[in-house]
């Protein structure tokens, strides 16, 4: 189960749904170009750890009707951080791109991704807000998102465990042969 993979895809069809078709994922720290504007990139995601909330406790569910359970470790939390660039012609266009993104974190403040549910959607720094050198023509803006409680889990961390609930306990005591 690759989450961070579906955590991201769930974010840029986002993006392309209610933003602009054209959006893309670069990889962080990739050397990249807009070649066509308007345009906006989301760069990373950069993996945060979410130590806090780090547990060594086992999750169990129980089914009472079928007398079965299940039981396994908490996966950790990771906060997926991506760099957020709209890059356009004119200024007109790039406070377009920067009304059109601050009304989307208002209006979706959770993510839905499939298999995960929903990640709360953050803006750590507003678009336009984040200072960086632009070496083109074009007139851009800059800010930071995040993913929140992106769970990660490795292939021990996954495996369950499942068993049958005990329906009547007997207890047997010895006291030595003593009544």
């Amino acid at each position: 189960m690759d989450t961070i993979r579906l955590a991201t895809e769930a974010l840029i069809r986002l993006f392309q749904v209610e933003i602009d078709p054209h959006t893309l994922l670069v990889a962080a720290d990739d050397v990249f170009e807009a070649t066509e504007v308007p345009a906006l990139l989301l760069q990373g995601p950069t993996p945060v750890e979410d130590a806090r909330r780090r547990t060594l406790a086992r999750w169990t569910e129980k089914d009472q009707s079928a007398m079965t359970f299940r039981s396994g470790r908490h996966p950790r939390l990771y906060h997926l951080d991506f760099e957020l660039i709209a890059s356009a012609g004119d200024e007109r266009s790039l406070l377009t791109l920067v009304g059109n993104v601050a009304a989307l974190y208002q209006r979706r403040p959770l993510l839905q991704v499939l298999d995960l549910g929903a990640l709360p959607l953050t803006e750590v720094t507003p678009l336009g807000g984040w200072r960086r050198v632009n070496l083109s023509n074009l007139r851009q803006a800059s800010g930071r998102l995040r993913l929140e409680d992106c769970p990660v889990g490795d292939a021990d961390a996954l495996q369950t465990e499942t068993g049958r609930l005990i329906r009547t306990p007997t207890i047997a005591v010895d006291f030595g042969g003593r009544k």
